[in-house]
């Protein structure tokens, strides 16, 4: 009897062990379902689970899903270029990703809106719209290439003015 209770703690105590990648998983969440998901310290807590997942673990299918979650949260917490960083590793090390055009895409915004580099932003539209030709967001590249630098009201006046030509 007493083989039988000590076999079925054993079992017991392994299932209930989580291997580091299954408490990676469970901390992410966890910080995703959290009511402050918007404090700076919660970001930040994101971008370095996210991070440090990908790094551990760069052969899991979620790893370009968490690149491309970090690189976002990097916009939050001032990291602007960190982030750009993650997303040319998810076209590099995962070009067949369902994230990889996203990311493309990022990249160029990121520079436009976030670090203000409209020469690296508009190259980045560019390669965007050579390598995804048919993508859903090439007419919001071809928009922000044609209005890149251009302020708020600039942008307001010159789609004024092309309502007034038609």
């Amino acid at each position: 009897m007493k083989k039988i209770l000590l076999l079925v703690g054993f079992v017991s105590i392994l299932f209930a062990c989580k291997s580091p990648k299954e408490e990676m998983i469970a901390q992410i969440t966890k910080l995703e379902n959290s009511d402050s998901s918007y404090s700076i310290s919660n970001i930040t807590d994101l971008y370095n689970n996210y991070s440090l997942f990908a790094d551990k673990y760069p052969d899991d299918e979620r790893t370009p899903e968490f690149l491309f979650k970090a690189a976002q949260q990097s916009n939050f917490i001032n990291k602007s270029k960190e982030g750009i960083a993650l997303l040319n590793k998810i076209i590099i090390d995962y070009p067949n990703s369902n994230f990889s055009e996203k990311a493309l895409f990022a990249i160029a915004f990121s520079y436009e809106n976030n670090l203000n580099d409209y020469e690296n932003a508009k190259k980045s539209y560019e390669s965007f719209l050579q390598k995804y030709q048919k993508s859903e967001l090439k007419d919001d590249a071809q928009l922000s290439i044609d209005n890149l630098g251009k302020t708020d009201e600039e942008f307001l006046k010159d789609i004024d003015n092309s309502k007034e030509e038609d």
